[in-house]
Parts: C-alpha cells; structure tokens; sequence
C-alpha cells in the first residue's frame, strides 16, 4: 500500500486564513482536525504562527483590505532589495568616487615606545658553553622514555550524560475551534511546563491523558514530564504509549527519548533499538540519533 500523499500542505492559503482566523467554521474544524495527525501540516502550522507572532501583522480579515493580502515576509524583502541596488549604483556610477571606510569611533591609546637595546657583537662565553650530552648506559632507556607519559583521554563518554534530557520545545497552538475539557486541561498544564516545572505539569497532562488518551502530544508530554522529573521508568510507559499510536508529528521524538529513559535505566540494548527506530525515521534527529547511537555502542564495546 502507498503512501497517502496529504492534500492539504500546499494549500497556503488556508494556512494563512487558519492564523488570521478568516476561514470558515466548517473549513476550520476540518483542517484543525487534520493538523493534529499529519507532521507536515503541524510543522507547517507552527512556521506560519512563528511567523505571525514575529511581524505582529495578520490581522482578521475586514472589507476592504483584498489588496492587502501579499504575504508580509514579501515586504520584509523590500528594504533588504532596495539596500542591494543602492550599493550597486554607488559601485558602478560612471566617475564615481569610492565611499571611504568608515573610521573608528574608538580612541586608541598610543603605541608604547620601546627603547633599543643594543645587541653584543659576540656571545658571552658563559653563553656559549653547552653541556655535552650524556649518553645512556647500555641497556638504559633515553631521558624521554623514562618520563611519565600523560594518560591517553577516553573517547568514550559516560552514561549519565548520555542520559541527559533537554526538554523538547513545545509552540502552543492557538485552536479557532471549540476546545473541550482534555485540551483546556492540556493547555493549562502545559503553562507549568513552559515554567519548567515538569513535575507540576504531570497532574493536568495525567487528567488530560484520560479524557482523550489517543492524543498523541498529551502523552507525548506527559512522559517527557515524567523523565526530567527523573521518574524513568514511568516516561518510558507513557512513551510506548505514544509510539503505539502510531504515525504522528511525535513518533520520532518518542523513539529518541524512549532511548534518553532506556540511558537512565541502565539499559543499553533497548536504548540502542529505540535509537536504530528513530534513525530509521529518516526525520529531524536522524543526525542526533546516529551520534548518541555510536557514543552508545563505544560505551557498550568498553563494558
């Protein structure tokens, strides 16, 4: 069976309506029903809301502004163009002079003057005098091989680091539709992770979790709350959780910190077989995973 090509990811112009809020209901609910389980769409999603917060433009749509609707980062280019032909002008116009460099506005001390010191004609005696070398004894060891030599540092890197979390970024989404109990409790949660404070997260994404245990970001986060709460084992549980969902925008990051949890248990095949899934991913930790995967296996080769 192919795969399902999506059909909604090259339509920008509903990305664009769904961040200004000017699609309608009907198209809203569907295409916020579909972003939750298609990883380019969400991606795709974030960009644009990145966007929006970044030029703080966008607004909702009003008569009157049809000819408005270029996409701003069209006219961020506008002042960056205008700067290239200016200078080219300046470079090229016919018996031109060449702009100057500016100088510096920092006021720079005086050179200090060194005086000359006069350099002898002839070496002092005592400066000429070097010691014969000593020859070693037969059988002795010459000086160099008798000293001690500096330890050769290890390439192999400890577990506990290989173990460490960095907590994944998260990018609320601003839903235009109705928003039951799980997602208000979602949200509200993640406010304490956004804090840092995993650990006050896990009651609302636990709570969250049983309203609507098929959502893959609630689990999600919930066992990476869990494992920088340094609670491992039960990160790991909600983990398998997420990857038996199946295809999501959080499957691979599930299989990259299963391995992370896999680290601080202690075991290191199972971290080695979640790290060869994300690889197998072909997805943003590709190049992540391939490292850790090889510090993991030199640290199994040491054992």
């Amino acid at each position: 069976m192919g795969k399902v090509t999506c059909t909604w990811t090259h339509r920008d112009e509903v990305f664009e309506g769904y961040v200004r809020d000017a699609l309608s209901p009907e198209d809203r609910d569907a295409f916020e029903e579909h972003y939750f389980a298609c990883t380019a769409c969400l991606d795709k999603l974030q960009t644009y809301q990145a966007l929006q917060t970044e030029l703080g433009v966008w607004p909702a749509e009003t008569p009157g502004t049809e000819r408005m609707r270029a996409k701003p980062w069209r006219w961020v280019l506008v002042p960056v163009a205008a700067g290239v032909v200016l200078a080219a002008l300046v470079a090229f116009w016919p018996g031109g002079p060449v702009p100057a460099e500016p100088g510096s506005s920092v006021v720079m001390a005086p050179e200090p003057q060194v005086p000359a010191v006069p350099v002898p004609l002839q070496t002092p005696p005592a400066a000429q005098a070097q010691p014969a070398p000593i020859s070693p004894q037969a059988g002795e060891p010459p000086e160099a091989a008798r000293q001690p030599k500096p330890p050769v540092p290890s390439s192999v890197v400890a577990l506990s680091v290989l173990a460490r979390v960095e907590p994944p970024l998260y990018l609320p989404l601003t839903l235009r539709g109705p928003r039951d109990e799980a997602a208000e409790r979602f949200e509200a949660a993640m406010q304490h992770y956004m804090e840092r404070d995993y650990a006050g997260a896990i009651p609302g994404l636990t709570a969250a979790a049983d309203l609507n245990p098929k959502a893959a970001h609630i689990t999600f986060f919930l066992g990476i709350c869990h494992l920088l709460a340094d609670r491992p084992d039960a990160g790991i549980d909600w983990l398998q959780k997420t990857i038996a969902l199946g295809d999501s925008p959080y499957l691979e990051e599930a299989h990259f910190y299963a391995a992370k949890a896999r680290l601080r248990q202690g075991n290191i095949p199972a971290a080695q077989e979640e790290l060869l899934r994300t690889i197998e991913r072909r997805g943003q930790l590709e190049a992540d995973a391939r490292k850790l995967r090889a510090q993991v296996d030199a640290l199994a080769a040491r054992r």
